[in-house]
């Protein structure tokens, strides 16, 4: 069975412009109808969205504005702010997930109680999403080389979140490279919490860069993820190493295979 995948083109597919519609149009131009952005307030909307019309391609993912400490609790106006604005263009675009983390951590509070305020605040974006069918997608990310200070720096407390908010405004982007950059197990990490999980990325380790180019045997990671129940395309977050159409060449063809 082929496995869907997903590609960014804020990384991809760059060779046709600055416009992110080009990107989207030479990305379906190729076979890659499911993509994904990051920012939406410096955008073209226009754009994109008479690109995904013309192509018929999905929007998958999109972020929330704003990288703030959500263990802060006055930063939680702000956020709901941003989810506000982040659902808007997502409906505008067809999107029905928008990315957000943690934010970093607090050295002057013990971290049960940040987790706590974050919670409120996931709790708090999450309803603003569920009423509007989005829903905010929590990721894990590293803080060993990428996001160093990041609170929710491992897979388990994203989980942890998720279920403490337990809405349907809210599930897990659990992004693979951020949690192998951790030494962590995806198979360990996500038995017995697909429920929770409404995406996954990928890109290689130890730089980043598109698969098949680092140390992760891809083939039997996304056999295993897989295997626990994931269904949805596989996000491709990287940074290209070659020309986008090269890059895409060794993952394309592991999941033709799986």
């Amino acid at each position: 069975m082929s496995l869907p995948l997903s590609v960014n083109v804020e990384l991809l597919f760059r060779e046709a412009g600055d416009d992110l519609g080009d990107r989207i149009r030479a990305a379906a131009d190729h076979g890659y109808g499911v993509v994904e952005i990051w920012s939406h307030s410096d955008k073209d909307l226009d754009s994109i969205e008479k690109a995904l019309a013309d192509t018929g391609s999905t929007l998958h993912t999109m972020l929330v504005e704003g990288r703030l400490t959500l263990a802060d609790a006055s930063t939680h106006e702000a956020f709901t702010g941003h989810v506000r604005a982040a659902v808007e263009a997502a409906r505008r675009l067809g999107c029905t997930r928008i990315v957000t983390g943690s934010g970093v951590g607090l050295p002057y509070l013990k971290r049960a109680v940040q987790h706590g305020i974050v919670v409120e605040a996931l709790k708090a974006g999450a309803d603003i999403a569920a009423e509007h069918g989005v829903t905010i997608v929590l990721e894990n990310l590293n803080t060993r080389v990428d996001h160093p200070g990041t609170l929710f720096d491992t897979t388990a407390e994203c989980i942890a979140a998720v279920r403490a908010v337990g809405s349907p405004g809210l599930a897990l982007l659990y992004d693979a490279y951020h949690s192998l950059q951790m030494g962590e197990e995806p198979a360990r990490e996500l038995a017995g919490a697909m429920d929770v999980v409404s995406h996954v990325q990928i890109a290689d380790l130890p730089d980043r860069t598109e698969p098949g180019t680092g140390t992760v045997d891809w083939a039997a990671r996304l056999r295993e993820l897989r295997e626990l129940g994931y269904t949805g395309p596989f996000g491709l977050e990287y940074l290209p190493t070659t020309e986008s159409l090269a890059s895409l060449r060794a993952i394309t063809e592991i999941a033709a295979g799986l």
